[in-house]
């Protein structure tokens, strides 16, 4: 590949645990591009969620880029996992008015995720009982191990005679496997119907442009025009650098735009960072700042929303109680995992957390989202740093599950009346938390969400 110096791709990364608004983000830059720009996906498979409001509607991208309602190309990167059959799925659900097919392109080296892959995901996951992880169960873990184990299906295999015959001894594989180890069977009945799925899939995939990850790159620059990379998940699930094990199966930081596209490093430019105005976590794994500590990991992990409203009808975010504070900030944000369905864990910004995701991955500005869910509170609290054995330490420890952390807040004052209805500007309370957010984390903060639709956004004015 060429390399002109002159043009970077910028990725869109997430600085905490994922669920940190970065559909919003993107499709808030997407709409800025012109249709010879492109957004492009580098890594992960559809464990991801982004959620975006067009037009008062509702829609949650897992494999597509969030760039849908906009004119930019969309790329499928080399470095993703793709369930065909869920693919064809997202893209029925979007509107027939709007045109994205023409825009929609895929790499031959993307690895395909089969109906096998997803039964061995949920299984295994259930047979670690209280060693779980919380697994989505979209079979990621299983496609990106049959990727390093060099018996992966991919993109490019769909177009030669020989597909069909790979895909069914690769199934069967996973059945002996799913057979020995879990003593579970497939019967031919469901085998008939995910083959039928998969292969529907396949079809619309063939359907797309197939191109190279890089040649799509090389083609947009040669053009002069904008690549914008975006992340799935966040950097403190990423495979070797987050809070492992408790992380997912890709490399979700900015070094990963490299290998998921196959561009060298020099491509890859200044991230622009994604940060909540809190801070969620789905699944297991330790969480400093949870609100309601133990026993809220464990509400998330066994109840429904239908039961916390049984329970907690209208929590109070000002409670004494900080179990009830996470409930009301979990009810405010609607912080529902937007492919699981599972509550999200509920607590206050972790700054050393997020100095980390900064570092890492050469964050300059970030975009601050959901601060409008702090409506309400009376008192905003920030971790500024952690106790740890009697001694204070600003940062985190290389195993977060190995040691007993006690964190040491900052307390802000809250605002009153909903953030939204100030408008364009925001009031001095939230201009004071986001500005000690600034010179904090040294960013810069160039978007602000004050509320879920997507004309709810503040541009940075202060």
């Amino acid at each position: 590949m060429k390399i002109n110096n002159k043009y970077k791709v910028t990725p869109i990364i997430g600085l905490q645990w994922g669920d940190e608004g970065k559909g919003k983000g993107v499709a808030r830059i997407a709409s800025t591009l012109s249709k010879n720009d492109l957004i492009v996906r580098f890594q992960g498979g559809n464990n991801a969620g982004h959620t975006i409001y067009h037009k008062s509607k509702c829609y949650v991208f897992h494999l597509i880029p969030s760039a849908v309602f906009g004119k930019a190309l969309m790329h499928m990167g080399a470095g993703m996992v793709v369930d065909p059959a869920a693919l064809l799925r997202e893209a029925k659900a979007i509107p027939k008015s709007v045109s994205f097919l023409k825009r929609l392109s895929i790499s031959p080296h993307t690895v395909l995720t089969m109906p096998t892959h997803l039964i061995l995901d949920s299984i295994s996951e259930k047979n670690k009982g209280s060693k779980k992880i919380g697994s989505t169960g979209k079979g990621i873990s299983p496609a990106y191990s049959d990727l390093t184990a060099r018996k992966a299906l991919r993109v490019g295999d769909i177009f030669y005679n020989d597909f069909e015959e790979k895909y069914v001894a690769l199934r069967e594989e996973h059945r002996k496997v799913l057979c020995e180890q879990f003593d579970y069977e497939i019967s031919k009945r469901e085998v008939k119907e995910f083959d039928k799925k998969f292969f529907s899939g396949v079809r619309f995939v063939k359907s797309l442009r197939v191109v190279e990850s890089a040649k799509i790159v090389e083609e947009v620059f040669g053009r002069k025009h904008k690549v914008i990379a975006e992340g799935a998940q966040g950097t403190l699930l990423d495979i070797r650098f987050g809070h492992y094990p408790y992380v997912t199966s890709s490399h979700t930081i900015a070094s990963g735009v490299g290998t998921g596209l196959g561009i060298p490093p020099v491509l890859v430019g200044e991230t622009i960072g994604v940060l909540k105005a809190y801070t969620t976590k789905v699944g297991e794994g330790p969480f400093p700042t949870e609100l309601g500590g133990k026993k809220s990991a464990i509400w998330c992990r066994d109840k429904k929303l239908i039961d916390e409203k049984i329970f907690y009808a209208n929590p109070n975010p000002n409670s004494k109680n900080e179990f009830e504070q996470g409930v009301a900030l979990r009810r405010a944000g609607s912080e529902i995992g937007a492919t699981t369905g599972r509550l999200r864990r509920t607590g206050w910004l972790d700054i050393p957390l997020v100095k980390y995701a900064i570092d890492i991955n050469n964050s300059t500005k970030a975009i601050l989202t959901k601060l409008d869910v702090l409506d309400g509170f009376k008192e905003i609290k920030v971790c500024v740093a952690y106790k740890i054995n009697g001694k204070v330490v600003h940062e985190i420890p290389f195993n977060l599950s190995r040691v007993n952390i006690k964190p040491v807040y900052k307390s802000f004052l809250g605002w009153k009346g909903k953030l939204h209805s100030y408008g364009k500007k925001l009031p001095k309370q939230a201009l004071d938390y986001i500005k000690y957010l600034e010179k904090t984390l040294g960013v810069q903060i160039i978007y602000v969400g004050n509320g879920p639709e997507e004309h709810h956004v503040v541009e940075r004015f202060w």
